[in-house]
């Protein structure tokens, strides 16, 4: 369906005339034909249509389907708010996705679903070899970009802690600085920045830098207090207990900051899966000493 009877009802909703609408933009019986839905719109002439009637294109676009979001864009927006990779997450997107892709091929939807198989693989079998070829995949299609956008860093940070720190680090530095070019973007892409911090923490553990990791997670919160989610700040509790027992430091401070916050949310899950991760590390150190 075209956007005629959309920009009509929205015109008339703004008690304007067509021809209050269209000053200076088009013509009156061009537009008359595409409110009609007899002519196609460009894409330039729609975007100046939507800002005189005073709404974002996002909106419009919103308001065109029913006030619901396309099914793409509810997958894209159910992979951004997935705060920590639980298997059971993983499997149910895995599922939507292949279902969306059956009906119609959409290549940076695949990619998408390539980074959730990598993540379920890590998580279930620890194959890394397998999870890599995923991963190096992934990468070669957007290194080769000359411009990364919003989806192409996404799908980076979700395999981003499968790389060589430094190679990380380098990938994580890029991306921000291209992120900050989005700070007057309508869409807040704040939580992408954090996941990138976040996740290069994870690799500064495994690589055993506890100080530089410390210092990564204390530069996250403060710059990002204001927009950190609980599951978040969670995983800097958790991150900064484990990063203290390496370093035999007093981590009970730390330990209780998480168990607090998770109880407040009533968010045992996650708990349990976060007080695992401290156990496994301290097992880990206990071996060590």
């Amino acid at each position: 369906m075209g956007f005629g009877a959309t920009l009509r009802s929205i015109r008339r909703n703004r008690n304007l005339t067509q021809k209050e609408l269209i000053e200076g933009i088009v013509q009156q019986g061009t537009y008359s034909r595409i409110e009609q839905d007899q002519l196609q719109i460009s894409a330039e002439l729609l975007v100046q249509l939507v800002e005189r009637l005073n709404i974002s294109l996002n909106e419009f676009l919103y308001i065109h389907h029913q006030y619901e979001a396309t099914e793409r864009e509810k997958i894209l927006k159910d992979y951004r708010e997935m705060e920590l990779t639980l298997p059971k997450e993983i499997k149910d997107q895995l599922r939507i996705i292949e279902r969306y892709l059956k009906k119609q091929p959409d290549d940076g939807i695949k990619l998408l679903f390539d980074s959730y198989r990598a993540l379920l693989i890590l998580t279930e079998e620890d194959d890394l070899e397998a999870v890599r070829a995923i991963a190096e995949n992934i990468w070669e299609r957007v290194q080769k970009l000359d411009h990364w956008y919003i989806e192409d860093m996404e799908l980076l940070n979700s395999i981003i802690v499968l790389f060589p720190l430094d190679t990380a680090i380098q990938i994580t530095t890029t991306a921000i600085k291209r992120l900050n070019a989005y700070d007057d973007y309508e869409r807040d892409v704040t939580y992408l920045k954090i996941y990138f911090h976040l996740n290069l923490t994870l690799l500064y553990l495994e690589n055993e830098q506890y100080e530089a990791c410390i210092e990564w997670l204390d530069r996250t919160y403060k710059k990002f207090k204001r927009k950190l989610t609980y599951q978040s700040l969670g995983y800097i509790f958790t991150h900064k207990t484990i990063c203290h027992i390496h370093l035999k430091r007093p981590y009970e401070e730390e330990l209780r900051r998480l168990e607090t916050l998770m109880d407040l949310f009533d968010d045992q899950e996650v708990l349990s899966l976060l007080l695992e991760e401290i156990a496994k590390q301290k097992a880990v150190f206990e071996l060590k000493s």
